[in-house]
């Protein structure tokens, strides 16, 4: 298993992507095989993707990160998301190399040793979508895309039909915490105009943070009082890609007594592995949130 996917590294990610271009689905390379038979994935998202839409079978490498589906522990690894080996990458003679908007300088390193490569770019919930569509009409396997977008679109319908009439709660979705002293010294938490924010909006809340400037907020103790959010989701992958203690930072959550979220009993801890992934299972804690935001509603009665 990986150990700490990360909440440092995710968070890179994050403020990278406030700079890029928008290639979405660009091809790089003028080798286009259509069918292309041994794919290397660059990113965990690109992983579970490419599994999700039965391409499983030809993928030959994937990231350290890459742990999921199970398949994954036995394929080889070409290094990290920011750093992949380009000599491993080479030595496996890939017909298609699927990569993030984000890995600009690979792409161009790859190119240059005529690899093809394809870039996708999942940073909303629709560009999560999207890249879905992408990776299957670059791989000609649209029939199990064309199955996984509406299993997604149908829970997102449910889900909008259950809290659009609602009241919209402020919701704060932390991402990351710089610790001392046993207080809450600094959050990194969702911005607007990415996946988390989406989900915010369709799980019936409202981003508490609705400044467009930074695309990684850092609040400090007094900033988030500033805020004053009444729900607070704190996310974190699954616990063997962390070493935070969970207890500890309930703590320091509820020592911001003064926050409506605590009043209320509304800090919920989130540790999943999709959670960080912005693959096909992102959807799933879509549904969690939106319980976790809007109880008052019957979740199992689909007509409620």
């Amino acid at each position: 298993m990986r150990r700490f996917w990360p909440l440092l590294l995710f968070i890179i990610i994050f403020a990278v992507i406030a700079i890029k271009p928008d290639p979405t689905g660009i091809e790089i390379s003028e080798l286009q095989n259509k069918s292309p038979q041994r794919i290397i994935t660059l990113a965990p998202s690109i992983t579970e993707t490419a599994f999700a839409i039965g391409l499983g079978d030809k993928i030959v490498a994937v990231t350290d990160y890459c742990d999921y589906p199970a398949a994954t522990q036995y394929l080889p690894k070409v290094g990290g998301f920011i750093n992949p080996n380009l000599e491993a990458i080479v030595g496996l003679q890939p017909d298609l190399v699927i990569l993030l908007v984000e890995h600009q300088k690979i792409v161009a390193q790859l190119h240059q040793l005529n690899i093809p490569t394809f870039v996708v770019d999942n940073n909303t919930l629709a560009g999560i979508q999207r890249s879905i569509q992408q990776i299957a009409e670059r791989t000609n396997h649209q029939a199990q895309a064309e199955l996984l977008i509406a299993r997604i679109q149908k829970k997102i319908k449910r889900i909008e039909n259950k809290t659009n009439r609602l009241a919209k709660p402020k919701v704060m979705l932390a991402m990351g915490h710089s610790i001392g002293d046993n207080q809450m010294s600094s959050v990194y938490i969702a911005g607007k105009n990415d996946f988390y924010d989406d989900l915010i909006t369709l799980a019936g809340g409202q981003n508490v943070y609705q400044d467009e400037r930074l695309k990684v907020p850092t609040l400090s103790a007094e900033g988030i009082l500033k805020l004053n959010p009444d729900i607070i989701l704190d996310i974190f992958p699954e616990a063997d890609d962390h070493d935070y203690d969970l207890n500890s930072v309930r703590q320091q959550w509820r020592s911001l007594d003064l926050l409506n979220a605590v009043k209320n009993d509304k800090i919920y801890i989130i540790e999943q592995g999709y959670a960080t992934i912005p693959g096909p299972r992102i959807f799933l804690l879509l549904e969690e949130m939106a319980k976790l935001i809007h109880p008052e509603i019957d979740w199992e009665n689909e007509d409620s």
